[in-house]
């Protein structure tokens, strides 16, 4: 039974649905509690713990899926816990998709500025959110159909690697290995690199639930779980269970590794956007940025 697509598209678009620019704020979420190196430690094993029990739980939406013969994730809940209370998945879709937006406005505002900045121009990040909405969100939004956007999928994931590998040159390549020279020069004081002594242990503070919020909805895509599972081809359980499992590891690995980069590079003074905290003098990090922007936009 299921649909046509094969394990391993399913497993890219998985991953692309995981993987969105809310894996910026990771590092923050890290240095909420910490300001050194040895910090990195449990918050990459919060992000790999809380991973599993999402993957576990996209999987049950799977099953449950197989059980019922429910079809989206309004019919899950009908048929498993009663048609009366229906409402509650529905706004809380519309609720999160709020959220999501304002929170993809903010980072928009912030990248589309600093890649004004970027050219020698001063633009405000209101200014340059109100002009992208204008000349390119408002026409996508009317778009009646959005399969011409469908080959801009696989540049959006590209766009996203991209960005992991210029953060890990950066911190490599020692370029804002100090708060007094390189191009950490170019930074306000609050965003050049802050390297303390709040390690490992500091994970025992109450500041540690601000990265734990974040990851309790690091993994959102539990909605589209209906899809996934009906779309796969020969969708037997052990199939499913192998795309999920693959699919959040993957994603597991990709969050890890943008947090404790962005962390290891900045500390304490990693920004809730961490690309705010890379010059806009550096031609790597400004083609980074332009690059989020098109996996936001486009994607």
């Amino acid at each position: 039974g299921g649909g046509t697509a094969t394990m391993s598209s399913e497993m890219f678009n998985m991953v692309k649905a995981l993987v969105g620019v809310g894996v910026l704020g990771l590092p923050a979420g890290i240095a909420a509690f910490g300001d050194a190196p040895s910090a990195s430690i449990p918050a990459a094993i919060l992000i790999a713990t809380i991973g599993a029990i999402a993957g576990y739980n996209f999987s049950l939406l799977g099953r449950l899926c197989a059980m019922t013969g429910a079809t989206s994730y309004r019919s899950a809940w009908e048929k498993s816990v009663g048609e009366s209370t229906a409402w509650i998945p529905g706004s809380s879709c519309v609720i999160k998709t709020f959220f999501a937006i304002l929170a993809y406005s903010m980072v928009l505002g912030d990248t589309f500025s600093a890649l004004f900045k970027t050219i020698g121009m001063s633009v405000s990040r209101e200014k340059a959110l109100c002009g992208l909405t204008l000349t390119v969100l408002l026409p996508l939004c009317l778009l009646k159909n959005l399969s011409s956007l469908a080959p801009f999928s696989l540049a959006g994931i590209a766009a996203m690697l991209y960005m992991a590998v210029a953060m890990a040159i950066r911190f490599f390549d020692g370029s804002y290995a100090s708060a007094d020279s390189g191009l950490a020069m170019d930074l306000a004081e609050s965003l050049r690199p802050t390297i303390g002594t709040k390690g490992a242990s500091a994970v025992f503070s109450s500041n540690a639930f601000i990265l734990i919020c974040m990851l309790s909805t690091a993994y959102m895509a539990h909605f589209n779980a209906p899809k996934f599972y009906l779309e796969l081809e020969n969708n037997t359980i052990a199939r499913w269970n192998t795309v999920v499992a693959t699919s959040f590891s993957i994603s597991i690995l990709f969050f890890i590794g943008i947090a404790v980069m962005g962390f290891a590079t900045f500390g304490g003074a990693s920004n809730g956007f961490i690309l705010n905290n890379y010059s806009t003098k550096d031609t790597l990090m400004g083609i980074s940025r332009a690059a989020v922007a098109f996996a936001l936009i486009f994607t």
